[in-house]
């Protein structure tokens, strides 16, 4: 942020009112931080609607962010309470630290890559009154490939991944636009948008994924009627219970207002090429 690599809206919203730093004096007990990592698989969801059927992406570590997350939560504070300590929730920049202590490494695309998952990983993090003996702490690495690979900067239509820098400027990225409600900017060209939240470009055609997002997805589907209600914007509270369970299951719950925008944007597109 000092030396301008942030975009003043991304620091505010992420930095300012996301991350939490001042867990450590709540709770000065606190000695050391644990970081979970597990797969996250993409799920390709299969759309029927009057112009058609189109099958489309929910990126890695959306839809699964209750599940796992509230699982490894539950697992961990049992596990811990029964030797003596305690855990505390967090929320602090779980890639830079993962990459900081050596865990994974950055991708040019300034996602963190972990061995046999890529990065179709979700991390988790926690506190804990269990002292850290063994600190390693490290500078961030970046993975080999990258070094002579552009791929995933040839793939981002908005020029979110430059070449002359390590930080992609976030504030161009397609995610940072389709997770927020508001409307989407009229540079951005319709053909861009991939996925239904977030962006699968840069993902997709890493050469480090390239073993693992095949045989990991899972397929979801959506009726007509239940393609149309969503698109028409139909409120969340409003909508058919297993509807709602749905779309709850892939915590579209949390940015329906956003998915229907998206899924909208996606099928007009489609219909009108």
């Amino acid at each position: 942020h000092a030396d301008g690599l942030i975009d003043p809206g991304v620091h505010d919203r992420y930095v300012e009112n996301y991350f939490d730093f001042s867990v450590l004096s709540e709770h000065p007990e606190i000695r050391s931080l644990v970081i979970v990592a597990t797969p996250s698989p993409r799920i390709d969801a299969t759309f029927h609607s009057p112009a058609g059927k189109r099958v489309l992406p929910f990126p890695p570590t959306y839809a699964d962010r209750k599940k796992v997350t509230g699982w490894i939560r539950s697992l961990t504070s049992r596990l811990f309470e029964s030797i003596g300590f305690k855990t505390f929730p967090v929320v602090l920049p779980k890639k830079l630290m993962a990459a900081k202590c050596g865990m994974g490494r950055f991708g040019k695309n300034n996602l963190c890559y972990f061995p046999g998952t890529g990065s179709y990983c979700r991390l988790t993090v926690f506190a804990t009154d269990i002292p850290c003996i063994d600190e390693h702490w490290q500078d961030v690495q970046m993975l080999d490939r990258c070094r002579n690979c552009d791929a995933c900067l040839r793939n981002c239509p908005p020029g979110a991944i430059v070449e002359d820098r390590f930080v992609v400027a976030a504030e161009r990225c397609l995610t940072w636009f389709n997770e927020q409600k508001e409307p989407i900017p009229r540079w951005i060209d319709p053909s861009w948008h991939n996925s239904v939240i977030g962006c699968m470009r840069c993902q997709e055609v890493c050469p480090e994924n390239r073993k693992i997002r095949s045989d990991k997805s899972l397929n979801i589907e959506f009726s007509e009627q239940e393609t149309v209600l969503v698109t028409q914007g139909v409120a969340f509270d409003r909508l058919p219970a297993n509807l709602q369970r749905k779309l709850s299951s892939l915590c579209m719950d949390v940015y329906y207002v956003q998915f229907s925008r998206n899924l909208r944007m996606l099928i007009d597109h489609a219909v009108m090429n």
